[in-house]
């Protein structure tokens, strides 16, 4: 089985991505979803995050006495204070234990797989296992180990793909996503697009990230670009799986 890291900042497309691999065939755990399970009444994430942000992050009781969290009073708290590690610590370890379990369970089932577990944050993240050992080289080098020190993508996964997108692109989806066909106010536009740009300053770089990454899938365009480049992508991780496959029989 082939383990893939898909992943790409605020705006990138990369849901979109993950939609298409799964077309192909691919097996793809969205990180998004399973946090927001894990963030759910009754699981031992929520009652953390409750208990270190406060009652105040949480919604009015509903028809069976839950009270679910209040999602974007949690983000403005993350965002706009600089408390996004805080959540981070809280939620990354347990969303990359259910992602191992789940990357397990299908190679159990299926060895000549291939596993892609989508997720903004796979460079940002320092948790889920050791860390990476810094390259030697020159001040750029140095620059870009500064950054993915911490984190334990290398440990985690056979090839990490990388979707990326101008700034001004992933802005502009970012502020479309939230609208959902909404007119918005002039206040507001701009209100979006600088909760984009703080999200955007929060993540790692694409110029960093992409002479990390196996596959960089540029987004700048339409879905039928974007889904041609990804079966060429595909085929090469298809070909790397059966090889893979074929020397762990």
């Amino acid at each position: 089985m082939l383990c893939v890291g898909l992943t790409g900042g605020l705006g990138s497309g990369k849901s979109t991505a993950g939609d298409i691999f799964r077309s192909l065939g691919v097996h793809v755990t969205d990180s998004d979803a399973v946090g927001r399970n894990l963030m759910q009444p009754g699981q031992a994430v929520y009652d953390e995050i409750v208990h270190h942000f406060g009652p105040e992050i949480l919604l009015p009781a509903d028809a069976h006495g839950q009270q679910q969290l209040n999602r974007p009073a949690l983000a403005r708290i993350a965002f706009a204070d600089g408390r996004v590690e805080e959540l981070n610590s809280i939620v990354h370890p347990a969303v990359i234990a259910a992602q191992a379990k789940w990357v397990e369970e299908v190679g159990t089932q299926d060895p000549d797989a291939i596993a892609m577990v989508e997720s903004a944050l796979l460079f940002e993240t320092k948790y889920g296992g050791g860390p990476v050992p810094a390259p030697s080289g020159d001040a750029e080098d140095r620059e870009i180990a500064a950054a993915v020190a911490t984190t334990c993508w290398q440990t985690r996964f056979d090839r990490m793909v990388l979707i990326t997108a101008r700034d001004d692109i992933k802005i502009h989806r970012y502020v479309s996503r939230i609208a959902a066909g909404r007119t918005l106010t002039p206040a507001e536009r701009i209100q979006l697009q600088d909760d984009a740009r703080r999200r955007l300053a929060a993540q790692i770089p694409d110029e960093v990230k992409s002479p990390l990454s196996d596959y960089v899938i540029e987004n700048n365009g339409d879905i039928d670009t974007l889904t041609l480049t990804i079966r060429r992508v595909y085929a090469a991780l298809r070909s790397s799986a059966a090889t893979l496959a074929r020397h762990t029989q």
